[in-house]
């Protein structure tokens, strides 16, 4: 990087100072702008999709860790990714913009992160900039992404992620609430999970309501259908996602320590997050030899449970629409979750998944007692998420759909 920075500067290029608020911070950085920058050429003004001599669409997402992050954003983004490296016909190259990194080394990254794509935009390098929002720490970092865009000329797509985003905005300062109004105003076009998160922007920003596309989250198909159960073998329980409060893992170990006297089963709480503690609640309530808490699982090991899964839990509190819930489709899967966030438009309770009570412990073990007890039940569910997922949430026609998005904002 240090590298590209000195080609930059020494490039008969000049330095020019940007500053820009963003959210309750008066942020300055330098650009390093090529003289050409100066005055655009005509066919720099041009939308890369309308032009003759170059048509590929050039798309940076900015992801807070990367490949094989720690997260749903960084899965859905590394899936567009490698999907639209596979589809040369699509004539669209997409690269990573790693805004967070691990905790400790966050600043670096995110100044890093700053360089690298006013660097970029300078460079007429990028036709079009896709901004993964959450919540948070989030809203300030990807403020100011999208002020360099802004400065640069280069369109902008904001892509609503974080389930407790609706919280941050409504609880947010004056200030940086018309800057959190701003950014998606400001934007070509805004991607949203499901209908509830559409109507919490059009409430706020009327005026926003064309740019929005309901966009719920993908995953990859299995390579082959969840397996069959052999006789006795005891039915396979799965919880992933952060180990936590927010995700419901206490309620859910009191809802399976319930559940210690009943059918043959065995269960799996995986992901990141208070492990210990997890450790200690399961030996309380006497299901830790039933109960394993591994820690995060990388994409080969998740592929692996998921195939030998039966019934698929979430009980969050709060969510957007939860990646593992479409995967738990993909695989055929038994799904119990809460109806939070987008989660209730996609679980149709009794048809493809059931839907129990936030924080409701008698309610939780209730359908996961049913699940255990009635194998036809869950074959049933199962077959119907399937059935959805290949309908609905299926990749390529997720692709296809966000290309067009794409290719609609890059061209305003």
């Amino acid at each position: 990087m240090a590298d590209s920075v000195h080609d930059v500067r020494n490039s008969r290029g000049k330095a020019e100072r940007i500053s820009r608020d963003v959210g309750c911070l008066n942020v300055t950085i330098a650009a390093w702008t090529p003289k050409t920058a100066d005055a655009p050429t005509e066919e720099a003004r041009i939308p890369a999709d309308e032009r003759t001599d170059k048509h590929v669409l050039r798309v940076m997402v900015a992801t807070p860790f990367g490949r094989f992050g720690r997260g749903g954003i960084d899965r859905l983004t590394d899936l567009i990714v490698e999907t639209i490296g596979q589809r040369k016909d699509l004539d669209v190259e997409v690269e990573r913009l790693v805004t967070r990194g691990e905790k400790r080394w966050w600043p670096v990254v995110y100044v890093r992160a700053l360089i690298e794509v006013g660097i970029a935009m300078a460079r007429h390098d990028v036709d079009l900039l896709h901004i993964q929002l959450a919540w948070g720490g989030s809203i300030y970092r990807k403020l100011m992404i999208a002020a360099l865009a802004r400065y640069f000329g280069i369109p902008y797509v904001v892509h609503l992620h974080g389930g407790r985003f609706g919280q941050s905005w409504e609880g947010a300062r004056t200030y940086l609430a018309r800057r959190i109004d701003r950014l998606f105003m400001d934007s070509a076009a805004i991607i949203v999970l499901g209908q509830c998160w559409a109507r919490l922007i059009v409430d706020r920003l009327p005026g926003v309501k064309e740019k929005i596309t309901i966009l719920p989250n993908t995953t990859t198909f299995p390579s082959a259908p969840n397996r069959c159960r052999a006789y006795g073998e005891p039915i396979q329980i799965t919880f992933l996602g952060y180990v936590g409060p927010g995700k419901g893992v206490p309620q859910l170990i009191d809802a399976l320590g319930k559940l210690s006297t009943r059918a043959a089963w065995s269960a799996t709480i995986a992901g990141r997050g208070e492990l210990a503690q997890s450790r200690s609640h399961a030996q309380r309530v006497a299901i830790a030899d039933r109960v394993e808490i591994p820690g995060w699982l990388g994409p080969d090991e998740t592929r692996a449970l998921l195939g030998r899964t039966d019934i698929l839990v979430l009980p969050s509190f709060v969510e957007n629409l939860p990646m593992v819930v479409i995967e738990g489709f993909a695989y055929g899967l038994a799904v119990v979750a809460t109806p939070v966030g987008a989660v209730p438009e996609v679980i149709d309770h009794g048809r493809n998944g059931l839907l129990v009570p936030v924080g409701d412990v008698e309610a939780l073990a209730g359908a996961l007692h049913r699940l255990l007890e009635d194998g036809e039940l869950r074959r049933r569910l199962g077959e119907a998420a399937r059935r959805d997922y290949a309908e609905r949430f299926e990749i390529n026609t997720y692709i296809t759909r966000l290309i067009s998005t794409w290719r609609k904002a890059a061209g305003s």
